[in-house]
């Protein structure tokens, strides 16, 4: 008898890896949904103070090269803009003068002018898709019109996707 139950076992897994299938498949749908993204970010900033302390700096201004380094990052291609955050740097009390936002100019790395910086944008830069960097040079030159002290001024970079 265990003879017969074994053999009924054996020949019932022979019949069932003989019908048994090979391979399975199944499939699925992935979706992906992209939206427009832009970044712009100051990845080096060792250029943006300025030291007056001889006459010929103030007759003749300061620049610094390679100031500031941004990268921005967009998946589309992309143009950079620059201002002053407000019309006059923020600087000693009254009743000293104030000093306008144009005594800071701007400019690429190795650009051949610079650009007065105002409240009103001014185009600077552009790029294609991925990841790129920049670098820009600012110039000051307050001339002897202003009070000694401590002037500072907000400079707004916009990355837009064109």
């Amino acid at each position: 008898m265990k003879k017969i139950l074994t053999l009924a076992v054996v020949l019932f897994a022979a019949f069932t890896a003989a019908n048994a299938q090979s391979t399975s498949a199944a499939s699925q749908t992935v979706t992906l949904t992209l939206q427009n993204a832009i970044n712009i970010s100051v990845s080096s900033a060792t250029g943006t103070s300025f030291l007056f302390n001889d006459v010929s700096e103030y007759q003749n201004g300061l620049t610094n090269s390679n100031a500031s380094t941004f990268q921005v990052k967009s998946n589309r291609p992309w143009a950079v803009t620059v201002k002053a955050a407000a019309a006059t740097f923020t600087g000693p009390a009254a009743p000293a003068t104030q000093m306008p936002s144009s005594v800071l100019g701007v400019r690429l790395n190795g650009g051949s002018s610079f650009n007065s910086l105002s409240t009103t944008a001014a185009s600077l830069t552009s790029g294609s898709r991925g990841s790129s960097s920049f670098s820009v040079d600012y110039n000051a030159n307050p001339g002897f019109s202003y009070d000694a002290g401590t002037y500072t001024l907000s400079v707004v970079y916009t990355a837009t996707q064109q």
